[in-house]
């Protein structure tokens, strides 16, 4: 997750709750995270070097790394409260850490094969900005958002008079499948491959009757109808458009 990395901002008070973080990042990133990842890699060979950028606590790089997804993985992030949790429960040899907060940022940690960013473009104010810096790193890039511009999460925004941006997790953007695409393509990037899944209906961290409702409906409906209703997760295996014919298939 990414943010400001000023001390008391946002994101270092969310990440000292760190039992909860784990807890919830660990779950998050089996059930989720990862297997989305694996999805949209598809069948190409493994990456030697992979950058998590806005790797928050580290819970994925970790899976990531456990799973030989990469030789080398370098988890990256502004808050020095998610990057001490990380260090001290997952760097090893070949899983190592680093602060974005520096002058050097992004260019000091060198090049990759892919650049991960799992649930951090919707945090930023200006997410564009964001893909301009990554995209270079690496030849292929993997990056998953929530879809939440969908009717259930405008009509209780509108009902309840706050400011979609005022949520506990610090969402700043919120995009539809399409213009998710939008911003992807106006970075000079093209989408290889997609998945669109649906998360809440499976989380515990939700009421059961809740859970029953979401399941129903998506069964009913699908999940592109029903992301039209309430969010859906999307990620993307995206590349520059000069380099499309390139790639390793097993």
């Amino acid at each position: 997750m990414a943010s400001s990395g000023e001390p008391g901002s946002f994101y270092e008070r969310f990440w000292q709750d760190a039992d909860y973080q784990f807890e919830y990042a660990f779950r998050a990133a089996v059930h989720d995270r990862f297997p989305a990842i694996k999805k949209v890699w598809g069948g190409m060979l493994p990456p030697r070097r992979v950058l998590d950028f806005g790797c928050g606590n580290g819970v994925l790089a970790y899976w990531m790394y456990a799973h030989g997804f990469g030789n080398e993985i370098v988890g990256a992030d502004v808050s020095a409260t998610a990057l001490q949790f990380a260090a001290r429960h997952f760097a090893r040899p070949g899983l190592t850490f680093q602060s974005l907060s520096s002058s050097d940022g992004l260019a000091a940690l060198g090049t990759f094969d892919v650049v991960i960013a799992s649930h951090v473009l919707e945090h930023l104010e200006k997410p564009e900005r964001a893909l301009a810096e990554i995209a270079p790193l690496a030849e292929w890039l993997v990056l998953e958002v929530p879809l939440e511009d969908c009717w259930v999460p405008r009509v209780t925004s509108t009902l309840s008079r706050r400011e979609r941006t005022e949520n506990p997790v610090g969402h700043l953007k919120f995009w539809t499948q399409k213009s998710f695409r939008a911003l992807v393509a106006s970075a000079g990037l093209m989408v290889v491959r997609d998945f669109r899944y649906a998360s809440a209906p499976f989380s515990p961290y939700q009421s059961p009757c809740k859970r029953l409702v979401q399941r129903a409906a998506l069964r009913t409906l699908g999940v592109e109808t029903y992301g039209r209703l309430l969010a859906t997760h999307y990620a993307v295996l995206a590349r520059a458009r000069g380099n499309a014919g390139a790639g390793v298939e097993r």
